[in-house]
């Protein structure tokens, strides 16, 4: 997946917590297979400026995903879309 600007998929005037915005939106990514098992995210950094919000926005939805196990964070090395 070739990743551009996806901060108009955020909306910061919204009562729903942007972290929770970014984790439907890569959901979204994976439902659609834009995204398919195996394949490595962006690190916070890039993903924080790709969505326009901070690192620490970005973590909170990446541990979401994790803990619903939807992507496999591995320290050091990057995140992946699970594969099962």
């Amino acid at each position: 997946m070739s990743w551009a600007d996806r901060s108009e998929r955020i909306n910061h005037r919204t009562p729903r917590l942007l972290w929770l915005q970014v984790a439907d939106d890569l959901k979204a990514l994976m439902e659609s297979r834009e995204l398919a098992p195996g394949d490595k995210l962006p690190g916070e950094a890039e993903l924080a400026e790709l969505y326009g919000v901070s690192r620490d926005t970005i973590r909170r939805a990446t541990q979401e995903l994790a803990a619903e196990k939807l992507i496999v964070i591995l320290h050091g090395r990057g995140t992946f879309v699970s594969e099962g």
